[in-house]
């Protein structure tokens, strides 16, 4: 297996990528805009394509393109019909593609990450999508633990804390936090 860290050093692309969808997708978790969290997501995703490709990593590069295509479609103010299958359709090619590289419980783990995911995309709310998302992180932090990934951990534990965080925050401003500072 190939760790990120084993790249830094040398700096190259896979480095490069692995580092700009880590920061995009930790970004991504603090941005308060429905549009601009897809938009960063988009990003991200298209960054760990790349980093996922050079790696000859094709489950989660397979994974990485179907995330990206649900975030080009959730992005849209208008949605056609054909649009919303699309959307649709990425969850049954997400779970081919778990069932055909299937691992056990790390499988289970990316595809259970995956719909939530997916489910997170789909919500209206900005806070409905970071709950959808920081389920969907633990899954995803799951299978990294499996899989003895220090960089997805790295990626998931910014990722839970931006949510988190990003929460906290939005229940504050909604004056649920009893003895916040008004300035935080």
């Amino acid at each position: 297996m190939i760790f990120l860290l084993d790249h830094l050093p040398s700096f190259s692309l896979i480095t490069l990528t692995g580092l700009a969808g880590l920061s995009l997708s930790t970004v991504s978790t603090l941005l308060g805009n429905r549009r601009a969290i897809l938009l960063a997501q988009a990003l991200a995703g298209s960054a760990f394509m790349v980093h996922y490709m050079l790696l000859g990593a094709t489950t989660g590069m397979l994974m990485a393109v179907l995330g990206f295509v649900q975030l080009a479609v959730a992005c849209q103010d208008r949605r056609p019909r054909w649009m919303s299958v699309l959307f649709g359709a990425t969850v049954p090619a997400a779970l081919l593609v778990a069932a055909a590289t299937w691992q056990g419980p790390m499988s289970a783990l990316s595809a259970t990450g995956f719909v939530l995911q997916t489910v997170g995309r789909w919500q209206p709310s900005v806070t409905a999508m970071r709950l959808f998302f920081l389920a969907a992180t633990v899954m995803g932090a799951g299978h990294n633990i499996l899989a003895g990934s220090a960089f997805g951990l790295c990626s998931d534990t910014l990722a839970i804390s931006g949510y988190l965080l990003s929460l906290w925050r939005g229940q504050a401003a909604r004056g649920g936090v009893r003895g916040t500072v008004a300035a935080a």
